[in-house]
């Protein structure tokens, strides 16, 4: 790589004849003395677009008013707080300018049309396209953190922001309100896009996601092409680093194309970049061995002398710049062409660009002796303390001016006006509004309905078992084949694992879309054409795959092992901090629910051990935007069918369905499932004893396996114990327990009673962490008490106590085995001073003596130490802890017997 003046780029041991047959080279010519056109390519315009939208990129975060400078600055008109990253805006200005000349470009040759109508484009019969005639639909998708200033600004000079704006129109006022917006409080507009941006689908807050974002958005959208800026310092993250792999789950006769530009500018916040300090050489090495074919277009081949973008000296970057992506559409088109056409090439090499600019172009070479363009000190606010110091205020005006705002935004008088666009700026926008990247449709549109979502044929009797995940994969073939291009299924190599291979049956399109592997003769009847489903073994490139097809109005589902799927955490926050700000901008439409389902629990990987049991994702969860996160917990087979279908149905949801692969009863008949899930939580008359009327206490089951144990407590409790009460309850919906105020699912306090009652003591036996249902509870059910003492409560849940061990060993070392269970329900109803041999009952309930409850729990220790020994001998649990359902006398759910709760709303 060249390297501006100052920077020392160590040489690397590549032989130096490796960029011949690597690189993809273009031979540029200068064009003549200022010509108008250059080509097709609109050399004025370009150049134009770029000093007005470098000049507002700044003027964002410097200014609060005289936005244009019509009048001579002061310090009036600079912001208080000085915020935003001005280091990656030349670049992305770079690319997002000559991305829309292109757009204009194709708009105006005579032999383009539209790549296919809406009608036609999901019938993936290609034969009659020519590819060569095809106008593609562009996205812009923006990696480099806080580059905001840059595509807010490109956005204005467009009409996207006057658009969905109306008070930031393209006139004084208009971009007085524009220029001060940019990081003011309560403006909505952050330092880094996001929600509010138009034509945004990616949170850029969080570094390394944006290429698997873009790859998800193409996904069987064939006339979509995403052009994805990379930064070199996310280009470090480990996210990224997968995710360039990811062309190799595209396919090109059915999907669109990424077109990767990494942007290099070589420095980081207070350092160079890992990839600003590799030559050429290790670059085209790096990203051909990755698939790609590589062009890099080098600013510091045209001129190491300091410039502005857009001045004629650098033009030839711009002629550079114009050619290479006219060179990638041509490749992505053959591609495309051949797959379409029933030829497709073998592991082609998809196009990137490599784009080498100096970080902070354009602003002053040096400031108090220091270097700044081209250096880290450009990275965010390149000239600070311009209040106090007025060398550094003089600097500042000199490159606000620089950029001649006076000539782009000029006096209008024959209007009537102060301000007015000069037209040279917008000549190269297309003339079709609905091809520019800030008015991409599937942001504008109401995303895709699946069809055919009822599991009720899918269901099983009560009373029987069944592993849900059998039964859920049976589901999911059927919406696969419903919906061939409107869902995918995302989850690392574990669907087959994970009891959901189901899916894998359906006639030609249940298949793993892997192209790379799509020849290979063991795996040939799995993979190829029409896939839909990709596995990966990076929950990151995953996630990411996630949210770039449904912010494109898909539908899209995570599955996979409970324990990693807390890798992606923080992208799922990132991407429920995405769907919370898009709900509030009108001109987003409701995005489709990404539903993750945890299975393969810490219940049951006791073979696994400790490194594979890890609930911490519900808690993550919970913590979500209220509106947005959902977290459901079914009990049976039956439950996990109802859930799954309800949460594909959503809109702007976070669902997370924790459910188990293995054989477990079936309690609930499909009708009662139906209404047990639209409730969130109900009384299991059966389960209980004397149905559940009048408790001493209440059991709570929440979770697969400790349902299972919760019931078998019930069933101790109501053998040792005479005359006891007890109330099973199972919670399916998590949310219900929440605060009225912190939740929309949260019960009112009517129905809070109506299940738990207003004083008897609670045990809650929990999948998870206890604190996940404590932090939900918190003071709720003694707030709900009405005597002075309050309500006792006890929470089970797993507490980190895992190795290599049995099933049921898991259950008794975390205290959520059955017998433990019954023991903190004695311990409830002890009264202290009661040293009665037997339970007694008074005014207040049931009562347990202290010497009931010594034998009772002498008892029960003595159960769980032979259950530990015979599991050490025989190395598998003994036949008594299952539990047998019918010691219960069992009875029909039916909805006239339970609580008459309102549905929870959707």
């Amino acid at each position: 790589m060249s390297a501006s003046s100052g920077f020392k780029l160590p040489p690397s041991s590549l032989p130096d004849g490796i960029r011949v047959s690597l690189e993809k080279h273009i031979p540029i010519c200068r064009p003549a003395a200022r010509p108008e056109v250059s080509g097709d390519i609109d050399l004025h315009s370009i150049s134009a677009f770029q000093k007005a939208a470098n000049y507002l990129a700044l003027a964002q975060i410097y200014l609060s008013s005289n936005a244009v400078l019509e009048k001579p600055l002061s310090r009036s008109h600079i912001k208080k707080r000085l915020l935003g990253h001005w280091g990656t805006c030349p670049g992305l200005i770079l690319a997002y300018t000559h991305l829309t000349a292109l757009i204009s470009r194709l708009e105006t040759r005579s032999d383009c049309k539209l790549c296919m109508s809406e009608d036609d484009r999901y019938s993936q019969d290609f034969s009659s396209v020519d590819e060569t005639d095809c106008l593609r639909r562009f996205l812009f998708v923006t990696g480099p953190g806080h580059g905001a200033p840059a595509v807010n600004a490109c956005l204005y000079l467009e009409g996207s922001i006057s658009e969905f704006y109306r008070d930031e129109t393209l006139d004084e006022e208009g971009i007085e309100r524009f220029v001060k917006k940019f990081s003011w409080p309560g403006s909505g507009r952050p330092s880094h896009v996001s929600a509010t941006t138009p034509g945004s689908i990616h949170e850029g807050g969080e570094l390394g996601y944006a290429l698997s974002v873009a790859y998800g958005a193409v996904m069987d959208k064939p006339d979509l092409v995403a052009a994805v800026v990379v930064g070199d310092g996310e280009a470090e993250t480990g996210p990224t680093a997968t995710a360039w792999h990811a062309h190799k789950f595209i396919d090109p006769s059915e999907s669109g194309a990424v077109l990767p530009i990494l942007h290099l500018n070589r420095f980081k916040i207070a350092e160079p970049t890992i990839f600003g300090t590799m030559d050429k050489k290790e670059l085209l090495c790096l990203f051909s061995g990755y698939g790609y074919h590589v062009r890099i277009v080098d600013y510091y081949d045209h001129t190491t002398d300091h410039s502005l973008p857009g001045d004629e000296k650098i033009q030839c970057l711009d002629i550079d710049m114009a050619n290479s992506l006219e060179w990638a559409l041509r490749e992505i088109r053959e591609i495309q062409s051949a797959a379409r056409q029933g030829e497709p090439i073998v592991k082609p090499r998809w196009p990137m660009i490599i784009l080498i600019t100096p970080k902070g172009w354009g602003c002053p070479s040096t400031v108090d002796g220091k270097r700044i363009e081209g250096s880290y000190r450009s990275h965010q606010v390149p000239i600070k303390d311009v209040e106090q110091d007025d060398k550094h205020f003089q600097i500042l005006e000199e490159w606000l001016r620089s950029y001649e705002p006076h000539k782009w935004f000029k006096a209008d008088s024959e209007q009537g006006s102060n301000f007015k666009l000069h037209p040279l700026v917008r000549r190269m926008l297309p003339k079709n509004v609905d091809l520019l990247m800030g008015r991409f449709k599937e942001i504008l549109e109401a995303s895709a309905r699946l069809e055919n979502l009822s599991p009720a044929v899918f269901m099983v009797k009560e009373c029987t078992e069944a592993s849900g995940m059998d039964l859920v994969g049976e589901y999911l073939a059927q919406v696969i084949r419903s919906n061939p291009h409107t869902f995918r299924i995302f989850s690392p190599d574990e669907l087959e694992s994970n009891h959901l291979g189901k899916v894998f049956e359906v006639s030609k399109i249940g298949r793993r879309n892997f192209q790379s592997d799509s020849s290979c003769l063991l795996t040939k009847s799995t993979r190829g054409q029409g896939g839909r489903i990709i596995e990966m073994l990076s929950e990151h490139t995953l996630q990411g795959f996630c949210q770039g097809y449904a912010l494109t109005g898909r539908t899209a589902l995570f599955p996979s092992y409970e324990s990693f799927l807390g890798i992606v955490s923080t992208m799922i926050e990132q991407f429920s901090k995405f769907i919370k700000e898009s709900k509030a901008v009108q001109f987003r439409k409701p995005i489709a629910s990404v539903t993750y389902i945890e299975t393969s629990t810490l219940w049951r990987q006791e073979h696994n051990g400790f490194s594979h049991q890890n609930p911490g994702l519900i808690n993550i969860v919970l913590n979500l935007p209220k509106d947005i996160a959902r977290v459901y917990m079914p009990p049976d087979a039956n439950c996990a069918l109802t859930t799954v279908a309800h949460s594909l149905k959503g809109k702007d949801h976070v669902n997370l369905i924790v459910g188990s692969k293995h054989s477990t009863p079936i309690y609930l008949s499909p009708e009662a499932s139906h209404e047990h899930c639209k409730r969130g939580g109900s009384i299991w008359p059966q389960y209980s004893t004397h149905g559940g009327e009048e408790p001493d206490i209440v059991l709570v089951g929440i979770g697969v396996e400790t349902t299972y144990e919760t019931i078998a407590a019930v069933q101790l409790l109501k053998e040792e114990i005479d005359g006891i009460r007890v109330r099973f309850v199972n919670i399916t919906d998590l949310m219900i327990l929440a605060e009225q105020s912190a939740h929309p699912h949260a019960l009112i306090d009517e129905k809070m009673i109506e299940l738990f009652t207003e004083d008897k003591p609670c045990v809650f036996n929990f999948h998870g962490y206890p604190s996940a249902v404590q932090g939900l509870l918190s003071t709720r059910l003694q707030l709900l008490t009405p005597k002075s003492y309050g309500r006792r409560v006890n929470v089970y849940g797993y507490k980190e106590e895992g190795t290599t061990t049995t099933p049921w060993s898991m259950l008794r070392l975390n205290g959520v085995d059955r017998f433990t269970v019954a023991q903190s329900a004695a311990r409830l109803l002890f009264e202290h001073g009661d040293d009665a041999e037997k339970e007694a009952r008074t005014d207040e309930g049931l009562h347990v003596g202290s010497h009931k409850l010594v034998k009772l729990e002498e008892r029960w220790e003595d159960e769980k130490r032979k259950s530990d020994a015979y599991a050490r001998e025989h190395g598998e649990d003994p036949a008594s802890v299952k539990l047998i359902l019918e010691n219960f006398k069992r009875e029909s759910i039916k909805t006239s017997k339970l609580p008459s709760f309102h549905p929870a709303p959707c």
